[in-house]
C-alpha cells in the first residue's frame, strides 16, 4: 500500500514537472526558452506534455487505489 502511494506520488510529480516545463517552453519569452521551443518543435512539445498528463493520471490512479485499499 505504501509502495503504491509512493509510486503514485512520484509519477504525479514527474507529470506535473513535465507539463510545467512544456508550458514554460511554449509560453516563455526569454531567448533561451524560445530557442528550446524551436529546437523541440511543436510536435515534440505536445508529445512531452501528453506524456506528462498520462503520468499525472496514472499517479493519481495509484494514489486513489492506495487510499481505497486502506479502508
Amino acid at each position: 500500500m505504501l509502495r503504491r502511494a509512493a509510486w503514485g506520488m512520484a509519477a504525479a510529480l514527474a507529470g506535473f514537472t513535465l507539463v510545467s516545463a512544456m508550458l514554460a517552453v511554449s509560453y516563455g519569452r526569454t531567448p533561451m526558452l524560445e530557442q528550446a521551443l524551436f529546437q523541440l518543435g511543436l510536435g515534440a512539445t505536445t508529445l512531452i506534455a501528453a506524456i506528462g498528463q498520462v503520468l499525472i493520471l496514472a499517479g493519481l490512479t495509484l494514489l486513489w487505489s492506495a487510499l481505497r485499499r486502506q479502508r
